[in-house]
C-alpha cells in the first residue's frame, strides 16, 4: 500500500470494529452485579432521570449516558452498556495508532501497524478491559481520554497539544483521577507559550460541572450530595465520602496489594506479554529516554493510587496503567523485529507468534466475560417490586440491593409512581434526609437538627409514611423491625401501621 499511514488507520479501525463486535455479543442486556458492576444501577438511573450519581457526580458521563439510557430500542442499562462498548472500542483504535507512533526501530511500516493493531486487540480482550467495556460503568469513557492523552504524548502530530488539553479537560469533567497523568504528559508534550490557546480547551469542559447544581434543583430521585451550596458541591466533586479509602491500606497490606497489582498485569497480558513489556520498557529507556520517563511518571502514580486506595474495586484504577504497558509491549515486539534484521521468515514468525496473544485472550476469557444472559440483579429488583404494596416506602441498603432497586423503580416500573426507596445508610447525611423530606411532603417532617442519627431519621420517615397511609417495607432484616408487627410479602418484610409489638 503506497500510503502506510492509511494502512495504519485501516488496521486500527478493523481492530476497533472487531473488538466492538465481541463486546456487543457479550455485553450486559440489563443491570448486572458481575464484573464489579453494582454501581451501574446508580449510574444508569441518574442518567435516565438526569440526576446526580455517586461522587464525584460524573457530569459529562451522566449527560452522554442520558442519550443511551433513553434510546427507544433497548432497556436503559443495555443502552448505557453499549456506550461503554463504544468508548472501549474507540480506545482500541486510538491505542493502536499510538502504538504505531511510538515505534522508532528500523522495521517496515507494515510491520509497525500490524504489531500495534495486534497489541491493541490483546488489550481489548484483556479481562479487566473487557469487563468494563460491557457494563454500564464509567471506566471505559475514562480509558478513552487516557488513550487520547497517550497518543498525543508519543505522536508528532501538529495538534497534539490541543488534543491532550481537550482530553484532560473532558477527563476532569468526568473524574479528577486523570490528573495523575499530568506530570508525565507535561514532560512528553513540552508545551510552550505559543500553545497558550490549548489552555482554554483544558478549562472549558470544566463548565460541565455546572450541570450538578442545575440538576439538583428539580429534586430528582437520585441526587447525591444535593450540590446547591458551595459546601455540598465541594463535598460531591472532591468525593469526600470516599476520602477514608485514600491511604486506608495499612503497611502490612501494602506488599500483598502490590503483588495483586503485579498479578493483574500478568492476567491481562500473560507471562510472555509481561516479558515483552519489561523488554520494551528497557529498550525505550535506552532509545527514547524522555518518552520512557514521561510514561513511567504516569504509570507509577496510577499503580500507587490503586494500591493505597482501600476500596473493594480499586484495582479498576489500574486500567490506565495497562494502557501505558501496551505501549511498552509494542516497543518490545518492535525491538525483537529489529533484532530479526532482514530475515523476512524470522520476522513473519515473530509477528505470527505475537498474534497468538490476542487470540489467547479472546478464547480464554470469552466464557468468563460473557454476561449477555445475566439477569440476576434485574430479577432481584423485580422480585422486590412484585411484593411491594402501592405507594410504599422501601428501605434498601447495600450497593447491590439499593442501586438495582433504584433502577427498577425509576427506569422500569413507572406504574408504582409514588413508592419511595430509602437508603438507611445515607440518612446520616443532611442532604439525603432533606431530599426525602421534599419527596414525602404531605406530612411535616421534623428538622434535621432535631433528628440527627440514622435510626431516629429512619423512625421519622416511618412515622410520616404511616401518616400518609403508606406501608413500610424492608429488603432484609433491619434494627427497626423488632419494634413492629410485620408480615412477609414475597421477599419483603412489610409494616402496614404504626403498631408496636
Amino acid at each position: 500500500m503506497r500510503n502506510p499511514n492509511r494502512l495504519g488507520k485501516i488496521l486500527a479501525l478493523v481492530a476497533a470494529l472487531f473488538a466492538f463486535i465481541v463486546y456487543w455479543l457479550t455485553l450486559a442486556h440489563t443491570i448486572t452485579w458481575r464484573h464489579n458492576g453494582a454501581d451501574g444501577g446508580d449510574l444508569v438511573t441518574a442518567a435516565f432521570v438526569l440526576g446526580i450519581p455517586h461522587p464525584p457526580g460524573y457530569p459529562l458521563y451522566t449527560l452522554l449516558a442520558f442519550f443511551f439510557a433513553r434510546n427507544p430500542f433497548f432497556e436503559p442499562a443495555r443502552g448505557v452498556a453499549i456506550f461503554s462498548a463504544l468508548c472501549a472500542s474507540a480506545s482500541v483504535y486510538v491505542l493502536a495508532r499510538a502504538g504505531t507512533a511510538v515505534q522508532t526501530f528500523e522495521v517496515s511500516q507494515t510491520s509497525k501497524v500490524l504489531v500495534s493493531s495486534l497489541a491493541a486487540l490483546a488489550f481489548a480482550f484483556a479481562p479487566l478491559v473487557w469487563s468494563q467495556a460491557i457494563i454500564p460503568e464509567v471506566y471505559a469513557l475514562n480509558l478513552f481520554f487516557v488513550a487520547l492523552i497517550l497518543w498525543a504524548c508519543v505522536t508528532n502530530h501538529s495538534k497534539r497539544i490541543y488534543v491532550a488539553a481537550l482530553a484532560f479537560g473532558l477527563g476532569m469533567a468526568h473524574h479528577l483521577s486523570i490528573l495523575l497523568l499530568l506530570p508525565g504528559a507535561l514532560i512528553a508534550l513540552q508545551p510552550t507559550r505559543k500553545d497558550w490557546r490549548a489552555f482554554f480547551l483544558l478549562l472549558a469542559p470544566l463548565l460541565l460541572y455546572l450541570y450538578l447544581p442545575l440538576a439538583a434543583l428539580p429534586n430528582p430521585p437520585v441526587k447525591w450530595g444535593d450540590p446547591v451550596t458551595l459546601g455540598r458541591f465541594v463535598w460531591l466533586v472532591t468525593a469526600e465520602l470516599y476520602r477514608p479509602y485514600l491511604f486506608g491500606v495499612n503497611s502490612a497490606e501494602l506488599f500483598g496489594r502490590f503483588a495483586f497489582a503485579a498479578r493483574e498485569l500478568l492476567n491481562q497480558f500473560t507471562i510472555v506479554g509481561v516479558a515483552l513489556i519489561v523488554w520494551g520498557a528497557i529498550q525505550m529507556a535506552l532509545t527514547r529516554r524522555r518518552i520512557f520517563f514521561a510514561l513511567l511518571l504516569m504509570f507509577a502514580p496510577i499503580v500507587a493510587y490503586a494500591i493505597v486506595y482501600a476500596s473493594r474495586d480499586s484495582f479498576l484504577y489500574l486500567l490506565p496503567a495497562f494502557a501505558i504497558a501496551l505501549l511498552w509491549l509494542v516497543y518490545g515486539v518492535a525491538a525483537v523485529l529489529e533484532w530479526a534484521g532482514d530475515d523476512k521468515l524470522l520476522r513473519g514468525a515473530a509477528i505470527a507468534l505475537f498474534a497468538l496473544l490476542p487470540v489467547y485472550n479472546l478464547v480464554t476469557n470469552y466464557a468468563a466475560m460473557d454476561i449477555s444472559q445475566d439477569r440476576a440483579a434485574f430479577e432481584y429488583a423485580k422480585q422486590n417490586f412484585q411484593g411491594l404494596p402501592d405507594d410504599a416506602v422501601l428501605f434498601a441498603d447495600g450497593d447491590n440491593a439499593l442501586f438495582s432497586i433504584w433502577y427498577y423503580r425509576h427506569a422500569i416500573a413507572y406504574e408504582n409512581a409514588r413508592s419511595v426507596i430509602v437508603s438507611q445508610g445515607l440518612l446520616q447525611y443532611d442532604w439525603y434526609y432533606d431530599s426525602l423530606r421534599r419527596i414525602m411532603s404531605e406530612v411535616k417532617f421534623q428538622e434535621p437538627n432535631v433528628v440527627t442519627d440514622t435510626h431516629q431519621r429512619a423512625r421519622e420517615i416511618m412515622r410520616v409514611a404511616f401518616a400518609e397511609g403508606r406501608a413500610v417495607c424492608f429488603t432484609d432484616s433491619s434494627p427497626l423491625l423488632p419494634e413492629f408487627e410485620y408480615e412477609e410479602r414475597g421477599v419483603l418484610k412489610c409494616v402496614f401501621a404504626e403498631k408496636s409489638r
